[in-house]
């Protein structure tokens, strides 16, 4: 699979990664790597933070646009 972003720019490189958000392919240069904290909901509305981290991958455009709310 081509990376969406170098394939916009008329170059063409390899994907190796898939946009959380928008599932656009990704190269390791238009990747960017987040850690996502992970929760767990228990009875009478108690949410724990788990200590464990997942991992996203995130396009550019996704990343800027979900960073809106922190301005």
């Amino acid at each position: 699979m081509i990376c969406y972003e170098c394939h916009k720019a008329a170059t063409r490189q390899e994907a190796v990664a898939i946009c959380h958000h928008c599932s656009a392919a990704l190269c390791p240069e238009h990747a960017t790597l987040l850690k996502d904290p992970m929760t767990a909901q228990y009875a009478v509305g108690k949410t724990v933070v788990l200590p464990l981290l997942a991992r996203i991958f995130l396009c550019s455009v996704c990343r800027e646009a979900l960073r809106q709310d922190r301005q």
